[in-house]
């Protein structure tokens, strides 16, 4: 019987824990440098309520992940995805567009030139120029980093990885995204425009977040998961000690690993948000968020959501913001949509890094990485789908792995 041992109880540990049972394994254990599971899916908590940082769903009825977790027993809540975005313009009014992420940018015409690299200016720069420069301009606002450096993954938790041309043809732009790769990756059109129902509907677990993390702590223990926290796994000592018949699933943050495997550690992005919440009345849907791509002020997101019958605001921040200087930016962002908010009480506030943008550097170096804890191990090495930014899309990079590791394609198909 395989052991697998996992290392990081985030989300993408405690779904490899899971799945690891589903494809057969029973000798499994998880370990937790912090005292509780959860990563950076468990929310702050203050007087009961949810200090939420970012926007985390799941999907409907079907989707992958919740599939597996109500198979263990939590619950999920369905509710109508509603979000929207606010765009510069060249009249100096900020544009409000409904049920659409990402920027909505005047353009005559929609033609791209093949991207020559992997950075992140390369991608931009791939845009006709009317596209390209407030790209740009907001990428440097957010980020404060030479775009040169930056990988071009980073355009997706930035939502600037795909554009609705304003001016252009619908049909036209809906037919060449159908015919042409690179215009499907860098265009987008609102959903409202051409009938796309695919996230109508999203959800979130029965009760919030942290009462998900404790079912899950619960489901794990009830099927022999042994779950140790506030252990702090050496890297070094983690490899030496690998031994026949054991997977090692590494779901925390790969950087302490380079050194253990004789690897230089390459060039990261620090990157610091500030975060303030608040207490919020608002007529409008709950949850409801709004991207910023104007690059003026310093609140990126905003996020309004229900934490224990309390409606909760959280504005995230390029950078620290005065009280009144955020309470002006938050207002003008909402101000375009359907619902009025009544700002309460700033209930707290916090600054804090975020390893989400990868510099080419630190793509190279992970590639560099996989390949020799592969030579090292062959695959009862699972990497924890590092790269990725979608819980989807890392979801299914880690099963794929685990798979393989277990020999369990069979026994997934028949579950």
């Amino acid at each position: 019987m395989n052991r697998v041992k996992i290392v990081g109880g985030g989300l993408t540990g405690i779904l490899a824990a899971f799945q690891a049972h589903r494809l057969g394994a029973r000798d499994i254990q998880l370990f937790e440098r912090f005292d509780r599971l959860g990563g950076v899916a468990l929310p702050d908590e203050r007087h009961g309520l949810e200090l939420r940082e970012g926007c985390i769903y799941f999907g409907p009825k079907g989707d992958p992940i919740r599939e597996l977790l109500e198979t263990y027993g939590p619950t999920f809540e369905d509710f109508d995805n509603r979000f929207g975005s606010v765009s510069p313009r060249t009249d100096g009014d900020p544009r409000y567009i409904e049920d659409f992420g990402g920027p909505a940018l005047a353009c005559r015409g929609i033609g791209l030139s093949r991207p020559t690299g992997s950075s992140l200016a390369d991608r931009l720069a791939a845009y006709p120029p009317e596209l390209r420069t407030p790209l740009v301009q907001y990428a440097r606002w957010h980020l404060g980093h030479d775009l040169k450096d930056v990988h071009e993954s980073a355009a997706i938790p930035m939502a600037i990885n795909r554009v609705f041309p304003l001016g252009s043809n619908v049909a036209d732009l809906a037919e060449i995204k159908r015919h042409d790769p690179l215009a499907d990756e860098l265009y987008a059109i609102p959903r409202a425009l051409w009938g796309r129902t695919q996230n109508l509907t999203a959800s979130l677990p029965t009760g919030g977040f942290p009462a998900l993390l404790k079912r899950c702590r619960l489901a794990l223990e009830a099927i022999g998961v042994t779950i140790r926290d506030e252990s702090l796994v050496s890297p070094r000592q983690a490899l030496a000690e690998h031994s026949a018949g054991e997977i090692l699933v590494w779901a925390a943050n790969p950087t302490p690993l380079f050194k253990a495997a004789g690897l230089s550690t390459p060039k990261l992005l620090p990157k610091s948000f500030a975060t303030y919440v608040f207490t919020a009345n608002w007529t409008g849907p709950r949850p409801f968020y709004v991207q910023n791509f104007t690059a003026s002020g310093a609140c990126f997101r905003v996020y309004i959501y229900e934490s224990a019958g309390q409606t909760l605001l959280t504005a995230e921040c390029v950078a620290e913001a005065s009280a009144s200087d955020l309470r002006r930016e938050i207002h003008s962002l909402l101000q375009g949509f359907d619902g009025k908010l009544a700002l309460g009480d700033q209930i707290a506030s916090a600054i804090k890094p975020r390893w989400i943008y990868h510099s080419v550097a630190a793509m190279q170096g992970l590639t560099d990485l996989r390949a020799a804890l592969f030579a090292r191990m062959g695959p009862a090495f699972v990497a924890g789908a590092w790269e990725p930014y979608a819980k989807a899309e890392k979801f299914a990079e880690v099963n794929t792995a685990l798979a393989t590791a277990l020999g369990g394609e069979a026994k997934a198909a028949a579950a």
